[in-house]
């Protein structure tokens, strides 16, 4: 049996749920073993967990960069080093000082130096790390669509629109709230839920706020009727994996998202929803999504089938079981 250390930053953060902790019992299942440690603030336990990258055939580093130091002690223990990334890691997100973007430049630089392969969530990041030398490949984020309560479509007066994501970005819905002024005119019983850990303010239509829990996000994405995901488009943006597309479609939902990223391979035009980087498309797109229940029906079962054939859990564990035992 392979072994497996994969390094994360705990498993509260949706990437190293979805890209390491979904995968632990899938790998059992094909005889790799993977084991889940948390990076450490402290620095004998960090480096106690470095040493201990011997005793395994590989480690996964799940979007952490490393200071040069902590970076060559891993290559001298570790036999095989993987970079598993679904954001800009190299980025961020906001303006930040001059000491942040060279500390972040100098870990990014190092930690590509003892890169073996670079698993990467789109091809903007691949992209990233080819250009640094590293061998990369692409693996959507994936879910396992059997957690997912799937949208029975019914005809409604009360269509319901559904954000999901955190403080950080919930500031992109800003982004649409015209066009949600617009769609209500259209559709007077338009309604938004916010799956969140806070809600929106001053939102043209009116809110239901679900705090974001792990078990209750299936029951509240089944709940509504269409999946939105408007994105302003810059390099942090452009590394976005769209996860809440993917959930979405888990939940059998139509998709209405922004031209950006990731999003534009995700989302097939007019066959599991709509792309609209307008005002006067996302408008419009509302509207017709709806007021037309076989249309919302069709569009959602499209995207729960691209779930089971393309983003699905076992898709990724077959990748990396294939990665693991190629020979580089």
């Amino acid at each position: 049996m392979i072994t497996v250390l994969a390094i994360t930053s705990g498993m509260k953060q949706a990437a190293a749920r979805l890209r390491a902790g979904e995968l632990v019992e899938p790998l059992r299942d094909r005889g790799i073993d993977l084991q889940i440690a948390t990076w450490s603030k402290n620095l004998a336990e960090r480096r106690a967990l470095l040493r201990s990258a011997a005793q395994f055939d590989a480690v996964i580093l799940q979007r952490r960069l490393l200071d040069p130091g902590n970076a060559r002690t891993l290559r001298r223990f570790a036999k095989k080093v993987y970079f598993d990334v679904d954001d800009a890691v190299m980025f961020h997100a906001g303006d930040v000082g001059w000491w942040s973007r060279w500390r972040t430049n100098r870990r990014f630089a190092a930690t590509c130096k003892i890169l073996d392969h670079v698993v990467a969530g789109n091809e903007y990041l691949a992209e990233i790390f080819r250009n640094q030398g590293c061998t990369a490949s692409v693996l959507p984020t994936t879910v396992d669509p059997a957690h997912y309560a799937v949208k029975l479509h019914q005809p409604t007066d009360a269509p319901r629109l559904v954000w999901i994501g955190s403080h950080s970005t919930i500031g992109y819905l800003s982004l649409i709230k015209p066009a949600m002024a617009e769609a209500v005119k259209a559709a007077p019983g338009l309604r938004l839920t916010v799956i969140a850990d806070r809600t929106l303010e001053d939102s043209p239509v009116p809110v239901d706020f679900v705090p974001w829990s792990e078990k209750g996000e299936a029951a509240a994405l089944a709940s509504a009727d269409i999946g939105i995901a408007p994105t302003p488009e810059d390099r942090w943006t452009l590394g976005k994996c769209g996860f809440k597309i993917v959930q979405y479609m888990a939940a059998g939902l139509p998709v209405i998202a922004s031209p950006v990223g990731a999003n534009s391979v995700i989302v097939r035009e007019g066959e599991t929803g709509y792309l609209a980087g307008t005002t006067e498309q996302w408008t419009s797109r509302i509207v017709e999504l709806a007021g037309d229940v076989s249309l919302r029906a069709r569009l959602g079962a499209m995207g729960r089938r691209d779930v089971w054939s393309i983003y699905n859990t076992a898709r990724a564990a077959d990748f990396w079981f294939h990665l693991l035992h190629a020979k580089e």
